[in-house]
């Protein structure tokens, strides 16, 4: 049963007969998912489930008595704001007189609901309660997204929750029984102790699901297993890499400025999710909107290449539109018409993209010149580089890792004092810092901490800071006293092991990986040698891991002749990762009845594979970036072993560096 039709039962059981009118009391979260699963063809589920009329929940309180027969809520209880709009229902409820029933959206609750319910003094004023449990996520090309509030960074890290990795196993598992059990995983590669518990989680689902099955079905799986493992060749075209990450792996890549067209759109529009539409002058722009041919084009691109393809695009249209000039006869004539609603479609699309790259180049352009007060227009300097641009190149300086902490420490305090400077933004370069650095001296942040207290409020700066050092993310090195004690601010003599940032020495880990390519060279994304376009000259390490497991380009640009010519797997070996920390797993998922086939293998020739038949499976724990997803995309196609494989990103959502730190704006 599909999660609509499961909503659809629910409803069925709360209307008593066909007559029924309900009223739906919807929350804004879940309206987006709403609009997903029906296909923005709303009204039909309106029918469906009787619904008379939609008000959103906090208009609620303006119901007018006696107009449906029930009132159903709705609400997505994955949203911790939601909690609170829960909990709002206790002086609701008991001046309704209609039936009262509450749907919640969550995929594991139970009794804890009841017990809730029950101690907030609602169940007696409920006519009844229901929980929507199936599972939703949601596709979006090759990438399958739970859609989870901020991605779920702060429910792993913070608060501890198994939800989000439960769901992430159920989703793995979905795909392989859709598959008709073709999706069979054959390679496992684990870096973080979340992704390990994701690997635990599906084998325990996956082995409950197969134990369910008759001796017939479970059959038939075997016989795919057995021709997967026939020999060499069969195994090579129809092997499935899974490859789980924890987020926790790069900080720096969450919290960094993207430089991909889809990254630099999430980041300037705030994007919570991929299922709402940006406002963009006044009109709402679906990014995913099937009939946009234009988005796919670019969206992986780095933005610098963006205008070129928008230009080329023009002129082709030009050209077409001009063809009406040379119509010779009426056959030739209904052609051109039969095309016409395609090439406005696409034109609308060109105009929409170059809109919002400008506007994109507004925000890093220099300040404005005309104020409109002369003494001040005299004295702004027109070279004066835009905030965004300073937060790039304070990044690349941060990374580079040539200036001591006292030193970044005190360009942070100047880009603070900015007037465009943003809490958030200066959490972020903070972070930043202490990771490369391997902590900062208490004493050195004291400056800094008095200056974000200053302009931000105590009681802003306070909560994110507690939580980051709670999470080991930001941490103090002692001195020789300490300079915070009504803090009582945690120091240490050495980098401590965090679960929420894996880097332990970012210089060495760096060099090992080459996460810093060399400047000298322009980054592309058609004939670029490697992939720090989607950052400031920065190659992500997640991107890094994927790419490792196929190709070792990056630490010897000249690999053997077998080794450009065979479908080679390095996988982690010989892989410096020792100053990455966290749980690193490789498996070869192989029937002991085949172990022998695959003792000594030889890679067959990438040639005599075939295409479009094995599977890379990426997960990531914690959230994704576009520009990442940018990045690995490139780094596989640029592969001839891996140009041709289906590709496959599974997460928890989409990250922007924001959301990051607006996650830890909170309790935990």
């Amino acid at each position: 049963m599909s999660p609509l039709d499961d909503l659809v039962s629910i409803f069925a059981a709360i209307s008593t007969n066909q007559e029924s009118r309900n009223l739906l009391v919807l929350d804004r979260d879940i309206s987006v998912h709403l609009n997903y699963l029906t296909n923005n063809k709303f009204s039909a589920f309106t029918t469906a489930t009787h619904i008379s009329r939609i008000v959103w929940i906090e208009d609620v309180a303006n119901i007018q008595d006696g107009s449906p027969d029930s009132v159903v809520f709705l609400i997505n209880l994955l949203s911790d704001e939601n909690i609170h709009k829960l909990n709002q229902l206790s002086t609701l409820l008991p001046q309704m007189k209609q039936n009262v029933h509450l749907i919640v959206a969550h995929p594991s609750l139970d009794t804890s609901l009841q017990r809730y319910l029950s101690i907030k003094g609602l169940l007696g004023d409920l006519t009844s309660y229901h929980v929507w449990k199936s599972l939703l996520y949601f596709k979006f090309d090759d990438i399958l997204s739970l859609e989870y509030p901020n991605a779920a960074f702060k429910d792993i890290y913070l608060d501890d929750s198994p939800v989000p990795l439960q769901l992430l196993a159920k989703t793995l598992l979905v795909e392989y029984i859709d598959s008709n059990y073709n999706l069979r995983i054959t390679n496992v590669y684990l870096k973080g102790p979340m992704s390990a518990r994701v690997w635990n989680i599906y084998e325990k689902l996956k082995a409950e699901h197969l134990q369910s099955l008759s001796d017939t079905q479970r059959k038939v799986i075997n016989d795919i297993d057995d021709t997967l493992f026939m020999d060499v060749h069969s195994f090579y075209n129809n092997s499935v890499d899974f490859i789980c990450l924890d987020r926790s792996n790069d900080l720096i890549a969450a919290l960094s400025s993207q430089l991909s067209y889809s990254g630099l759109l999430n980041e300037t529009f705030n994007v919570e999710t991929q299922l709402k539409p940006i406002t963009f002058e006044g009109k709402l722009i679906n990014l995913n909107d099937p009939s946009d041919q234009i988005f796919p084009l670019i969206k992986d691109l780095n933005f610098s290449h963006v205008g070129p393809i928008l230009n080329q695009q023009a002129k082709h249209l030009q050209t077409e539109f001009s063809k009406r000039n040379d119509l010779k006869d009426i056959g030739e004539m209904k052609n051109f018409v039969g095309e016409l609603s395609n090439l406005k479609k696409m034109q609308e699309n060109v105009t929409k993209h170059t809109n919002l790259g400008e506007f994109i180049i507004s925000k890093f352009r220099g300040w404005n010149e005309n104020t409109g007060v002369p003494e001040l227009d005299q004295l702004i300097d027109p070279k004066q580089e835009s905030y965004q641009s300073q937060i790039i190149e304070f990044q690349q300086d941060i990374l580079a890792n040539a200036a001591n902490t006292n030193t970044l420490l005190n360009t942070l305090i100047d880009i603070l004092n900015l007037q465009e400077s943003s809490l958030f933004d200066v959490f972020k370069l903070l972070v930043l810092i202490s990771i490369v650095k391997r902590g900062i001296k208490e004493s050195e942040f004291l400056p800094v901490y008095n200056e974000m207290v200053c302009k931000f409020g105590l009681e802003n700066v306070l909560p994110i800071l507690l939580n980051l050092i709670k999470l080991k993310i930001v941490q103090f090195l002692s001195g020789s006293n300490q300079q915070l004690p009504f803090l009582s601010f945690p120091t240490i003599s050495n980098l401590e092991v965090s679960d929420a940032q894996n880097i332990h020495n970012f210089s060495l880990l760096a060099k090992a990986l080459n996460l810093l390519p060399s400047s000298e060279r322009e980054s592309n994304t058609d004939n670029n040698v490697d992939a720090d376009f989607g950052y400031p000259g920065y190659v992500p390490i997640i991107t890094r891991l994927v790419q490792s497991i196929y190709s070792r380009k990056f630490v010897d640009s000249i690999e053997t002749i077998q080794g450009s010519e065979h479908a080679i797997k390095y996988g982690w070996n010989n892989l410096s990762l020792e100053h990455l920390t966290g749980e690193t797993v490789q498996r070869f998922l192989v029937p002991e009845r085949k172990a022998n086939i695959f003792q000594s293998v030889v890679p067959p020739k990438v040639s005599s594979l075939q295409k479009n038949k094995s599977t890379i499976i990426i997960c990531v724990v914690g959230g994704i970036t576009m520009s990442e997803v940018a990045t690995i995309r490139h780094t596989l196609k640029s592969n001839s072993f891996t140009a041709h494989k289906n590709i496959r990103f599974i997460t928890t959502g989409f990250l922007t560096s924001d959301q990051l730190i607006k996650s830890l704006n909170s309790a935990s």
